[in-house]
């Protein structure tokens, strides 16, 4: 992509290859490794895309990321994916925002989406082992929603005074939890990317936690299916805003 097509280029961050796959699909484009993040380029109607992969949270991500912005110093970022809900209030499917008034087009946006409601999200630093657990820690922080990589995220859009916005959709309710051992084998960790093979073997021999596994996979299918949809209209939007003649 040159010089000139990455004037107001648009960075897009997934935890997880499942919560790419229908932008990236959309973006047509083949993914490259660029500083250690699986990477796509394309773009949305009139809007340049820049998006990768970033593993779910931990040690060392924010260096990546900033290695990578420092590539593509975009004009924002939008953190996008799945995450568990702490406050009973929210239930599957719910999609959410986070700090939407630090970039004025995304703020607009949100306020004109009644579906998108803007939460106080909890970045946990390991998976959380139970559904009383997360209850719990809601009742500590006073958050609503609990994901893994926001605050990595952040510590690197500071660093190159990057506009930063979250757009998530709850995959699990407050009092229900993903198998986190069936979860962690379902998707490589660091780097994000979908290891069906290893989640194959393990059900093969062991078939009886199919029962733990279908409805989570139901709910974080309905999940990624809510917030690819938001977030592709918030890019028809942007894309349509960029085309008219007024701006």
């Amino acid at each position: 992509m040159g010089t000139l097509d990455r004037a107001g280029e648009i960075g897009i961050l997934f935890p997880m290859e499942f919560e790419a796959e229908p932008t990236w699909k959309k973006l047509g484009k083949n993914s490259q490794l660029e500083n250690g993040l699986e990477t796509v380029c394309g773009r949305w109607g009139e809007v340049p895309i820049v998006s990768a992969r970033i593993g779910m949270g931990h040690a060392g991500m924010e260096r990546k990321i900033s290695s990578w912005l420092k590539e593509h110093p975009c004009q924002a970022v939008i953190l996008a994916g799945l995450a568990g809900a702490l406050d009973p209030a929210w239930d599957e499917g719910d999609v959410t925002s986070f700090h939407a008034e630090d970039w004025d087009p995304f703020h607009r946006w949100c306020g004109s989406q009644a579906r998108v409601r803007g939460g106080q999200w909890h970045t946990a630093h390991e998976i959380i082992a139970t559904g009383e657990a997360k209850i719990a820690l809601g009742k500590k922080t006073g958050c609503g929603i609990v994901e893994m990589e926001w605050d990595y995220v952040a510590q690197a859009c500071q660093m190159h005074k990057t506009p930063l916005v979250g757009l998530r959709a709850v995959s699990d309710h407050a009092d229900k939890l993903l198998p986190a051992d069936l979860f962690l084998l379902g998707c490589d960790a660091v780097t994000g990317k979908s290891t069906p093979g290893k989640i194959g073997l393990h059900l093969a021999l062991r078939p009886w936690r199919l029962v733990e596994l279908l409805p989570a996979v139901a709910g974080c299918i309905h999940a990624r299916n809510q917030v690819s949809q938001a977030l592709g209209e918030f890019l028809d939007c942007l894309s349509q805003e960029r085309s008219s003649p007024s701006r």
